[in-house]
Formats: C-alpha cells, structure tokens, sequence
C-alpha cells in the first residue's frame, strides 16, 4: 500500500494479509445481545391482545353490514400477516440498498510465529529464531465504486418484490371483504329459515287445535289428530336444528371478521341486490385490469426480469475502494528482526487503496444463476397468463351464476304464491270434508319448500352480487 517495503511497511502489509485470512472481524454496529442473566429468565411472555372495543362482544348486540366488513379489514390475520410480510419486502429493499453505503469494521490481532522459516538442516545462517508476539487493532472500510449495474439491479428487482407485496395486501383484502359478505348473508339465510320454522309451527299449532275440537265433538277422527301431532312435532325438531345451524352460521361470521365475538348478532336487512347492465365481456375486460393479484403478478415479473440483469452483470468488473487504520504494539521484538524494532513498542499505521475484481471462471456459477433467472422469469409469465385465464373464467362463472339466480328468483316468487293458494284451497276443503288431513300435510310441505327455496334464491342473488365484484376487482376498492 505504501511506496516504499520498509520494515514497517513489511509489517502492515503482513497484517493487513491477516486481516483478510485470520483476522476475527468484529461489526461496529451491531444489533443488542442477551445478557446471561436476560437469557436465564427465558424468551418473553406472548403478547394478548385485548379485545378491539369496535367489536359486539353482549349477546344479541346490532352488528351492521359494512361495520362486520370493516371489523374484518381491521382484525383479521390474513390481513395483519399480509402487512407484515410487506414490511419484510421493505426490508429486503434497505438490504439490497445498503450495498451503496460504506462497510465500517473494526478487528483485533494477536500473533505469533517465527521471523522466517525454520530450518530443516540446522545449517548456519538459518538456525532457528524466537517468537515474537505482535498485537494490531484497528478498523477497515469498504466503499462500492463501481459494479456495472449489479447492485441497481437487484435494487429495482426488490423494489418490484416490495410492490408485489403491497398487491397481495389488497388481494387478502379482497378475500377478506368476500368472505364477511358471504358469512354476514349466510347469517341472515338462515335467520328467515328460523322465521319459515317458527311460522310451520304455529301454523301446524292452530291446525292441531282446530282438530282437537273437533275430535272432541266426534267431527274427526283420532287418526287426523295424531298425524297432525306428529307433522307439529316434526316442525319443532327442524326449527330447532334451523336455530342450531344460525349458532354455527354466527360462528362462520366471527371467523370470517376474524375475531371472537358474540354468539348472536341482530343483523341488518339488505335492500334487494341491483341488476348489473354491464356485459360479460366489459366485466372481463375490467377484472383484468383491476384484479389486485393480476396487478401484483406484473411487478412479479418486473422483478425476475431486475434479476435476471442483476445476475448477467456479475460477469462485468467491481471496482471497491479499501482503507484500513489500526495501531501495532510489539510484545517482544527478537534480535536481527526488524531495524528500529523494541519490546513495548506501540506504532500507528494506515493504508487505503482500490480493487478491481473480475471473475475469469467460477465453476460456471455465473452462467447457472443466469439461467435459473431466465427460467424464473418465465415462469413468473406464464403465471401471469395461466391467472389471467382464471380470473376470466371467475367473472364468467359468477355471472352467469348471478344471472340463474334472478331468473329463479321469478319462478321461485309464483311457486310460493301457488303454494300458498294450494294451502288455503287445501284448508277449506279439509274443514268442509272434502279433503283428508294428509292433502293439508301436503300443502303445508309444499310451501314450506317453496318458501325456503324462494329465500335460498333471494340471498343467491345477494352473494352473487357480492362474488361478481370480487370477480372483477371492485370490492376492495370501496374500502
């Protein structure tokens, strides 16, 4: 490093060798450690998190349609580990972006050996020499000049990664809004089946009466009454299995919210789903360019291609600039060892200068993590095609499926008021005994059927709305 190979500079320039090859580099910046006595009372206790005062914790208590959506948004860990993840990504960024700030290291050495080799044949003029111990300590600092692209690269690749995530972000929030939205009209399905239930039992309850009577003045016979007694009992069981069921459905909506809230909520009404007028075609068009995991899929590829480059670039010359600076004591300086030399003596020294590296052959290294780079950055492509693909083939499905169910919904509305009809032609003629207790059993049934069917289509219809604008990337959007 220096111009003239003094003993001295023999002796910087043979520490300096150490540094690189046997040295114990210790960083000057460092993260915190554990003590002995942090590290005997064990890791830290987990963190409980209280419950969040936003969600309904009293049985019975109002949870409304967009606040079960937002409670979702705000506590459920898909969401939270999402996040993380992105910030992770950032990490990586600032790790990638380091590579342009200095390296600042600080070492100690402690050595000792011999001033030249020992002699195999004890021949005069080469006998062996004492130990000498030399002690250095001091710091080192590496500067990137120049690296053809190398670091920029892989800067901008992470960067790219860093968006992707941010994207995944908004897709779990879609998944999220979705699954409340099902959850939340899965809950008010089966609230009107309790209602559907409750009014076959009561309707079943006054028929059984009216028999009653009319067993007790000989107008009927015992058989009517007891097949209507048991049809009642029959009503009872499927209301309680529909309240059952209401208990899981509630259940389903604090996991979709993911939370761990009440075991009953009063729900809120929704008005009736409106009919879109968009086409099959413009609701593609829009999915694909407003799809978030779509979106994502585009910086995925814009990373693998920084990559690729990022990794052709490690063929091309680095250019590094090094300085060093330390002090050297010398423990015991032997006779005929170096001019000036003395036991105690204590020197500072320093050295800069600049490397150039260029790879010649490393195993063929470089080529493979080329090609691996190639190939990641078509599959990353051809995932973007394969999820384009998909996403057409969701909006087709959740359309048509949206459609089916608003042309159910006008036969399932004429099947319930035949229904009805049916049941009360049924009624008027068991009481004039024109008809058996079996045909009133039987219109009862058939409009219980209907009627459930006629709430399954009504609440299709609200979840289909709900999975056509996850479809097409409008759900998140308003959140």
């Amino acid at each position: 490093m220096h111009g003239t190979e003094s003993p001295r500079g023999q002796i910087v320039r043979q520490l300096t060798v150490s540094v690189l090859y046997a040295s114990i580099v210790l960083p000057v910046f460092g993260g915190p450690c554990w003590s002995a006595d942090r590290a005997s009372e064990g890791p830290p206790p987990p963190l409980v998190r209280p419950p969040s005062p936003d969600v309904p914790q009293s049985k019975g208590a109002f949870l409304g349609y967009e606040s079960a959506i937002r409670i979702g948004l705000e506590h459920h860990p898909l969401l939270r580990r999402s996040k993380e993840t992105a910030l992770a990504a950032e990490a990586v960024t600032d790790q990638a972006e380091s590579r342009y700030y200095p390296e600042l290291n600080a070492y100690a050495i402690q050595t000792g050996g011999t001033v030249r080799p020992l002699s195999a044949f004890n021949v005069g003029g080469a006998q062996n020499k004492p130990t000498s111990y030399v002690e250095s300590a001091g710091f080192r600092a590496d500067q990137l000049i120049y690296d053809f692209g190398q670091t920029a690269h892989k800067v901008l690749a992470e960067r790219a990664g860093q968006e992707a995530a941010q994207k995944d972000i908004q897709t779990h929030k879609a998944t999220v809004i979705l699954k409340v939205q099902q959850a939340y009209i899965h809950c008010l399905r089966q609230k009107r089946f309790i209602e559907i239930a409750e009014e076959t039992v009561r309707e079943r309850g006054v028929l059984r009466d009216q028999i009653a009577i009319l067993y007790k003045r000989n107008l009927k016979s015992k058989l009517d009454l007891d097949f209507i007694s048991v049809e009642l009992k029959n009503a009872e069981i499927q209301l309680l299995q529909a309240k059952n069921e209401l208990r899981a459905a509630f259940a389903g909506l604090n996991h979709a919210m993911g939370v761990r809230g009440s075991e009953d909520y009063t729900l809120q009404d929704l008005p009736a789903a409106e009919a879109s007028l968009s086409t099959l075609e413009t609701l593609i068009t829009q999915a694909l360019e407003d799809r978030p995991e779509l979106l994502g899929t585009a910086d995925r590829i814009k990373q693998a291609d920084e990559r690729l480059s990022s990794a052709q670039a490690v063929n091309l010359p680095t250019i590094v600039a090094q300085g060093m600076s330390g002090v050297i004591h010398f423990s015991d300086a032997p006779l005929n060892q170096y001019a000036g030399a003395q036991p105690g003596q204590t020197n500072l020294w320093w050295g800069a200068g600049a490397i150039v590296s260029v790879p010649i052959f490393t195993g063929f290294l470089i080529e493979n993590r080329v090609a691996e780079a190639r190939q990641q950055k078509y599959k990353a492509e051809q995932r973007k095609v394969d999820l384009a693909n998909r996403i057409a083939l969701e909006v087709t499905d959740a359309y048509l499926s949206l459609q089916t169910a608003r042309q159910q919904l006008i036969v399932e509305e004429k099947e319930v008021e035949s229904a009805r009809s049916a049941l009360t032609l049924a009624k008027d003629r068991y009481r004039l005994g024109l008809a058996s207790i079996i045909d009133v059993t039987t219109a009862t049934t058939a409009l219980l059927v209907a009627e459930v069917r006629l709430a399954e289509t009504r609440y299709a219809v609200q979840a289909g709305s709900t999975v056509v604008a996850y479809a097409t990337g409008q759900a998140y959007q308003r959140y």
